[in-house]
């Protein structure tokens, strides 16, 4: 609770306040020590508040009132992460980005390495909440300069998915080298499959098309050798092509 903002109350001030607040006539009442900063954004990330809309702007205007971070610091922050991958290529860059996100997911979840974090697995089974949800948003806001809202993790449930987004709004997406988007496009895909259910009519249509794409890669692969092959008699000489038959047909 107090992670959310919500502070414990001394027993008998709580008691005290709220008697006087029943005394005065009040039909339902709640005590409590809110820290508005941290429980209002964790609370309507999820969901919409009309209550906490007012206050949530007002939080804003105290914020930057006394001095919260500018505008200033915040691109500051991004041109560090910018720097630190300006020599890297597209695919080493994409990583980068993908290891960003993996490290601060591990961090708000209390994991001990990025590695427990898998790329494709879904962040609500990985225990995601709005207040988690939250403080990924503001340390990834923090590194990258960047202003994501607090329903990242919702509309981009996947880190692998977050991290994409993240990367083409620092990047573009033309950054990404056609192998690399491959790749990912293949994680994606295995994410989505392993969501499939056992009587999932469409796991039968995904394997037939499976089969016929590893088809059709594993032909392009004959294909290519089969060339090679023909390249290399071609340029061949008389000795060399029946040392070659001699080979195949297990003669020497």
């Amino acid at each position: 609770l107090l992670r959310r903002g919500l502070k414990a109350l001394d027993p008998a001030l709580a008691v005290s306040v709220l008697e006087s607040v029943v005394g005065a006539g009040e039909g339902s009442v709640v005590v409590a020590d809110v820290e508005w900063e941290r429980f209002a954004p964790a609370f309507t990330s999820a969901r919409p508040s009309p209550l906490l809309e007012d206050l949530l702007e007002d939080l804003t205007e105290v914020a930057d009132a006394v001095g919260g971070t500018s505008q200033e610091e915040v691109q500051d922050a991004g041109q560090s992460f910018l720097g630190r991958v300006a020599g890297l290529s597209a695919v080493e860059r994409a990583q980068a980005v993908l290891d960003l996100v993996r490290s601060h997911t591990a961090a708000v979840l209390g994991f001990r390495d990025m590695k427990a974090v898998e790329p494709v697995r879904a962040f609500r089974d990985l225990g995601f909440d709005s207040l988690t949800a939250v403080e990924l948003r503001n340390g990834l806001n923090a590194d990258t300069g960047m202003q994501l809202p607090a329903t990242l993790v919702f509309d981009y449930p996947t880190p692998q998915l977050l991290a994409e987004h993240v990367h083409d709004a620092l990047f573009g997406s033309a950054d990404v080298e056609p192998e690399a988007a491959v790749l990912a496009d293949l994680d994606r895909l295995a994410g989505a499959i392993s969501g499939f259910s056992p009587e999932n009519a469409a796991r039968g249509l995904v394997e037939a098309r499976l089969r016929s794409i590893l088809a059709e890669l594993g032909g392009v692969a004959e294909d290519e050798a089969k060339s090679a092959v023909s390249q290399q008699l071609d340029a061949a000489s008389d000795d060399e092509i029946f040392d070659f038959i001699n080979q195949e047909l297990g003669r020497s």
